[in-house]
């Protein structure tokens, strides 16, 4: 899917592993085409690794719920490589669990090119600014990208039945490079 980003919009490059440019930018509420199209384009297993169900299409709700991000307590990017849709990541931190809620969906054409790392990179640099202090996640035991998005981390997944669930303490991950630039787009578009 072919998506134009206006040229105002924040955004920042970042080179993936085949020499392409992935473009990050944050999510806002207009870009519901992008999730409702997108959806089609992942395939029944990225589905299922994701909702943990071979879902068909997005609701309304769901919609709404993937879009209305204030990118404070609900912060989310989007990956596009050469205009074409690529990821998307999100976290959300509830009011009481002191862990923000970690997600990153990537289309199967872009699969281990390295957008997710990117998504989650820019994820961490975020979070790490305004104060958060761990990121939590779970995902089906047999999702290749979540087991290794935890063996680049060097942690240990805990295994529960057919999950993987874990708990990512931000201060053992190191700063990157452009974690001051992923700041500087995100405060480009906070509510």
């Amino acid at each position: 899917m072919r998506i134009v980003l206006p040229a105002d919009r924040p955004r920042l490059e970042i080179p993936i592993k085949d020499g392409r440019i992935a473009t990050l930018s944050p999510v806002l509420s207009s870009d519901r085409e992008f999730f409702e199209r997108g959806i089609g384009l992942l395939s029944i297993e990225s589905r299922f690794a994701r909702f943990g169900q071979g879902v068909a299409g997005l609701t309304e709700r769901e919609l709404d719920y993937l879009t209305d991000v204030d990118q404070r307590t609900h912060v989310a990017w989007g990956a596009a490589i050469e205009g074409e849709v690529a990821g998307v990541g999100r976290y959300i931190v509830p009011g009481d669990s002191g862990c923000a809620e970690l997600a990153i969906t990537v289309l199967d054409d872009f699969q281990g090119l390295g957008v997710g790392t990117a998504l989650f990179q820019a994820l961490i640099a975020v979070a790490r600014a305004d104060g958060v202090e761990v990121m939590c996640f779970e995902a089906q035991s047999d999702n290749r990208a979540a087991r290794k998005l935890i063996a680049e981390l060097e942690i240990s997944p805990l295994l529960g039945g057919d999950q993987i669930e874990r708990n990512i303490r931000l201060a053992d991950i190191p700063p990157a490079e452009l974690d001051d630039a992923m700041v500087a787009v995100i405060d480009e578009v906070r509510v």
